[in-house]
């Protein structure tokens, strides 16, 4: 790895052509006074200019002032530069993708903008339209309020594109294409197909002891098998999101009960035959669009399920690291611990003790060894870079991690728990220093 400086900045009002570096500047990236050299900033943005000499004492850099207000960089402290040959690199240069200015994740993505900042990151917010076909640059937000046109093209691009439907527009796509044609990295690539992973998980023969039975299209008779092992099972469809269309068929003394959600409940009706049942949940939906999983004994909290969130996130040195893991209980007579559905959050210490005692830390150790497996499994699932997951994972009564469900963008709202605030914080700022590594400005793992 070419290893940077960071070198404080400065505006260069001439029209001489040339980028001033400080002495110690100059001989930190190998080179001379009157050097011709070229300029790199983001994916395809270059410029040509002479490098001169300052007095000045600090590490510094003097960019000419098209330049440098054409970047907005009078916003940043420091700025990382390093030498590949005769080309000097200077970044990194990191966008965040998102719906623009409605995005429901605003307050987070403009944090991690300040983190940017604070760190000599150039950094903005920017959405799919905000990016000119003509010129390949982007009219992003720097800082909250403000917006520039002009940006160059980011070497790394994190994607937070929060829905289906818009991820999968042809435009989005296409812009998608040309971005990484021109050499940016795009970071978290689209949405999970749920049996598309659970197939590869499956391959790998060290995982299977995490993964629920699954079957593709289920029948009645497979249902049957798999109720009589298992006493009830979810049914999920393989692309969705945020618990829309789960539903649950239990096994009762004489019947069947079907669960299913709603936006604001989870209603059920009970039935004799489990054809009725089967007939009633897939009279309008593909079968071929829903997976069937055993459903488990988890452990519990004040008598509700409980399922852990679990943070996956690599950091400036691209290393996957377990940042958060927390526990959410279902609400009352639901099946699902989504927020929508009423589920709670709990203390991370607070469920482990009270469900496994003396075996909490063990307990925790597998299920960060979990995390740890799949993730790396995972980054042979898409050709483009994974920079976080996660993962829903229920803990069964002896302590036994079983994975639920893997998020590629998993969303925010657990983190709005005063007791998930420092993980809301690592989170967000190792998803932009994962951006500074893909840049090419990363460190070595420790």
């Amino acid at each position: 790895m070419v290893f940077a400086v960071k070198l404080h900045l400065f505006r260069v009002s001439n029209s001489n052509n040339e980028v001033v570096f400080s002495k110690g500047a100059l001989q930190k990236l190998g080179a001379t006074p009157g050097e011709h050299l070229s300029f790199k900033i983001g994916a395809c943005h270059r410029f040509s200019a002479k490098a001169a000499v300052s007095t000045d004492r600090r590490s510094a850099l003097g960019l000419p002032s098209d330049v440098f207000d054409e970047l907005g960089l009078a916003l940043i402290d420091g700025l990382h530069v390093k030498r590949e040959g005769d080309t000097i690199h200077i970044g990194p240069t990191i966008g965040v993708m998102g719906a623009g200015k409605f995005d429901p994740e605003r307050r987070h993505q403009q944090d991690m903008l300040n983190y940017a900042q604070t760190q000599g990151y150039i950094a903005f917010l920017f959405s799919p339209e905000d990016y000119n076909w003509a010129n390949n640059t982007i009219t992003g937000e720097t800082m909250p309020g403000h917006r520039q046109p002009g940006l160059p093209l980011p070497t790394a691009i994190y994607n937070r594109i929060h829905t289906r439907d818009e991820e999968h527009k042809l435009r989005v796509e296409a812009i998608k294409n040309r971005m990484r044609a021109l050499g940016s990295h795009i970071y978290n690539p689209g949405f999970f197909d749920k049996w598309e992973v659970h197939e590869h998980l499956m391959h790998g023969q060290k995982l299977r002891k995490y993964l629920p039975e699954t079957h593709r299209a289920p029948t009645p008779a497979l249902l049957k098998k798999i109720l009589g092992r298992h006493h009830s099972a979810y049914l999920k469809p393989v692309d969705g999101r945020g618990g829309k269309m789960l539903m649950r068929l239990t096994k009762r003394e004489k019947g069947y009960r079907l669960q299913w959600l709603t936006d604001l409940s989870c209603p059920h009706a009970d039935f004799v035959q489990l054809e009725d049942a089967f007939e009633f949940a897939f009279c309008h939906t593909s079968l071929d669009q829903y997976l069937v999983q055993q459903s488990l004994d988890f452990s519990s909290f004040d008598g509700r399920s409980v399922d852990c969130r679990v943070q996956m996130h690599k950091d400036i040195s691209g290393t996957w690291r377990c940042l958060m893991i927390g526990p959410r209980v279902c609400a009352h007579g639901c099946i699902s611990s989504h927020f929508s559905q009423g589920a709670d959050i709990v203390g991370t210490d607070d469920y482990f003790i009270n469900a496994f005692g003396k075996k909490t830390e063990a307990v925790k150790a597998a299920v960060e060894e979990c995390g740890f497996a799949i993730a790396h499994r995972m980054d042979e699932y898409h050709t483009s870079p994974i920079g976080e997951l996660g993962l829903d994972v229920g803990i069964d009564k002896s302590g036994h991690p079983k994975l639920l469900e893997i998020n590629a963008k998993p969303g925010r709202m657990i983190f709005l728990d005063p007791r998930h605030a420092e993980a809301r914080v690592t989170t967000l700022e190792a998803s932009i220093d994962y951006g500074a590594f893909l840049s090419g400005f990363g460190e070595d793992p420790e």
